[in-house]
């Protein structure tokens, strides 16, 4: 009965997004055609004002600690702009992340599940000058199908990024903390920093390098995960869609478990420059 209802919240809110964006995409002048450069740019962007699907995979052959064996973490990410109208002054940028395959080492567990679902909408600030800003809320919900594959809490808390991006470049970062405010009594509060540099630089014909590690901090425990990575990868199209694929391997630099030891993470993005556009035809 929860996770119905958690999932009955997120298809609602997600309907009142897409809804209100319809009903005001003839307020909205067309966006411009953007060049191969801004595509590679807000492809690889973790929030962006491009509408794309993300599908990752992240493969662990090794764990730090006691942990056993390998792990694996699939998800589905739904990156959704917002342009600005009435009841809302600024664009938004909204991400949902869907864990939709989560497999941990023994002992903790060696069977496959869903994971908590994270939500995270930004209202976007551009003072110009090759600069973006964002700042808005992050939730998450206790949406796993067992106790092993998440907190168990429901959580909210602020979230904010940043961006430059001058010639062929990318530098930015993405912050998240979630804290818990209800849920499973029995299970440990959470509080965490989630921080999440990324950098890119394109090297012509739609590839580019790329690095985006997902640190950690852990403010109930005191630990953390700092991965260090980079990967190659390339925007392309195939047929009228145009399509991300990136190849990242990392090895985590901290010693605080449970964690991968090392992962490589495969990901494979459906892009749609003019989705609104082609909405409102």
């Amino acid at each position: 009965m929860r996770r119905s209802s958690t999932a009955l919240i997120l298809a609602l809110m997600l309907a009142a997004s897409m809804g209100t964006g319809i009903a005001r995409a003839d307020d909205v002048n067309p966006a411009p055609a953007l060049s191969q450069s801004d595509l590679v740019k807000q492809a690889n962007a973790p929030i962006s004002s491009l509408f794309q699907i993300r599908l990752q995979d992240s493969y662990a052959p090794a764990f730090q600690g006691a942990l056993r064996g390998q792990g694996n973490f699939f998800s589905i990410a739904i990156g959704m702009p917002l342009p600005q109208y009435r009841l809302l002054p600024f664009p938004q940028l909204s991400l949902l992340t869907i864990p939709a395959a989560v497999t941990l080492p023994l002992p903790l567990c060696s069977s496959t599940g869903f994971g908590d679902i994270r939500f995270v909408d930004l209202a976007v600030l551009d003072p110009g000058h090759s600069l973006l800003f964002g700042v808005g809320p992050t939730f998450v919900f206790p949406t796993a199908s067992d106790v092993t594959k998440g907190q168990g809490k429901w959580q909210a808390g602020p979230a904010a990024a940043a961006a430059f991006t001058p010639r062929n470049w990318l530098f930015g970062i993405f912050a998240q903390n979630p804290i818990s405010f209800a849920g499973d009594s029995k299970r440990p509060q959470a509080n965490a920093l989630f921080l999440q540099p990324f950098i890119t630089y394109q090297l012509g014909k739609g590839w580019f390098l790329r690095s985006e590690p997902q640190m950690i901090f852990d403010w109930q425990t005191n630990k953390q995960q700092l991965p260090i990575d980079g990967g190659v990868g390339r925007v392309f199209k195939i047929g009228p869609q145009y399509v991300n694929c990136f190849v990242e391997p990392a090895w985590n630099v901290s010693g605080d478990g449970p964690a991968p030891r090392y992962a490589i993470t495969f990901g494979l993005s459906l892009l749609y420059p003019n989705f609104w556009n082609s909405m409102a035809r």
